[in-house]
C-alpha cells in the first residue's frame, strides 16, 4: 500500500515510522518550498525516491500510481491541495484542524469517504480506557483545563483537546461563557446532558488536562498522556491529625506503551482499514467541522 507525503515538518518523521510499521510504502514526498533542506534529508533517511516541488504533479503522479496522500503542510495550502486530491478521487489522511473557520469545511462535507483526520490523541490507550468506562457509566461532569498561549491557538492547538471530548461524548452545546483578558470559562452540555467545563487560561504554567467525575471513581488525564484513576479516600494519621489521600487504583503512561509517537501506530492501523473500506475508528470531515465550530464558540 503506497503513501505519498505533502509536507516536510518534524511531524513527518512520526508519520513515516508509524506508516511503515503498518505496511505502507512511502512512494513520494512533496514541498512547495523550493529551498527546503528538510525534503532532501527526509528522502535520504527513509529512502524515498520521488521528490516533488510541484504539488499538482505530485498529486497526479500519486493518482497514476494508486497512492493515498498524507497532507501535513501549511494550513493555508490545505484547501488547494485537498481539493486537487479529491478531484482525482484520492483518499487522504490530513493533519488537524484542516481549516480555522467553520464555513471553510462546507465544500468538503460530501467527501466523507475520502478524508481521514489525523487526530492522533483519540487513539491513546488512555482515551480508549476512558471511553470504555463512559460506555458503562455516564460521568457526572467533565472538567477540562487548557493553558493556551494566545486566543489564536484555541483553534490550532486546543482543537486536539476538543477532539478528545467530542470523540468521547459527542456534540457539545454552549450553555454559558465568562470571558476576560486572561481567561475564558465555558459551560457546555452533551446530548446526554453531561456538563463539560472548559477553562482556557492564557499563559498559565500548567498542563492540558481532563478530570472525569463518576459516581464512585475520579479519572484524570494530567498531562493528557498520563491517566490516573482514583477509587477511594485513604485515611492516614499525621501528627495526631487525619489526612485523607485519594487512592490510585490504576495508571497508564502513554509514552511507555509504544516506541511510536502516542496514538500514531493505531492511527495508521485504522487508516489502513479505511483505505480497504473496512470498519475503522476515525474523525471524518463532518466531525472536524464540529470540533472547529466548538473552538470558535469558545473564541467568539
Amino acid at each position: 500500500m503506497k503513501l505519498s507525503i505533502f509536507g516536510t515538518s518534524k511531524i513527518i518523521h512520526h508519520h513515516i515510522k508509524a506508516a511503515k510499521n503498518n505496511s505502507f510504502e512511502i512512494f513520494s514526498i512533496c514541498t512547495s518550498n523550493k529551498n527546503s533542506k528538510n525534503i532532501k534529508e527526509i528522502a535520504k533517511k527513509y529512502q524515498i525516491q520521488k521528490i516533488y516541488y510541484n504539488w499538482k504533479l505530485f498529486i497526479e503522479n500519486s493518482y497514476q500510481n494508486k497512492s493515498s496522500v498524507l497532507i501535513a503542510g501549511r494550513i493555508k495550502d490545505n484547501k488547494k491541495v485537498l481539493s486537487y486530491c479529491l478531484k482525482h478521487n484520492l483518499k487522504v489522511l490530513i493533519e488537524k484542524p484542516i481549516f480555522i473557520k467553520d464555513n471553510e469545511f462546507n465544500d468538503f462535507l460530501v467527501f466523507k469517504k475520502n478524508i481521514f483526520l489525523a487526530y492522533n490523541r483519540i487513539y491513546y490507550q488512555n482515551i480508549l480506557k476512558i471511553k470504555k468506562i463512559i460506555k458503562k457509566e455516564v460521568p457526572n461532569n467533565i472538567y477540562i483545563k487548557c493553558p493556551e498561549s494566545n486566543i489564536k491557538n484555541i483553534v490550532l492547538n486546543t482543537c486536539h483537546i476538543i477532539s478528545i471530548a467530542y470523540h468521547l461524548i459527542g456534540k457539545l452545546t454552549l450553555i454559558k461563557k465568562i470571558k476576560n483578558r486572561d481567561s475564558i470559562f465555558c459551560i457546555f452540555k452533551s446530548k446526554k446532558k453531561i456538563p463539560v467545563y472548559i477553562h482556557i487560561n492564557f499563559g498559565a504554567p500548567d498542563n492540558f488536562s481532563f478530570e472525569f467525575n463518576f459516581k464512585k471513581i475520579r479519572a484524570t488525564l494530567n498531562p493528557i498522556e498520563k491517566l490516573t484513576i482514583f477509587d477511594k479516600l485513604i485515611k492516614k494519621k499525621y501528627r495526631n491529625n487525619n489526612i485523607y489521600h485519594p487512592n490510585i487504583s490504576e495508571t497508564i503512561n502513554e509514552y511507555k506503551l509504544s516506541k511510536f509517537k502516542p496514538g500514531f501506530n493505531l492511527q495508521y492501523l485504522n487508516f489502513n482499514k479505511f483505505l480497504r473500506n473496512q470498519k475503522s475508528e476515525f474523525i471524518n470531515i463532518s466531525d472536524a467541522r464540529e470540533i472547529v465550530s466548538i473552538c470558535n464558540k469558545i473564541i467568539n
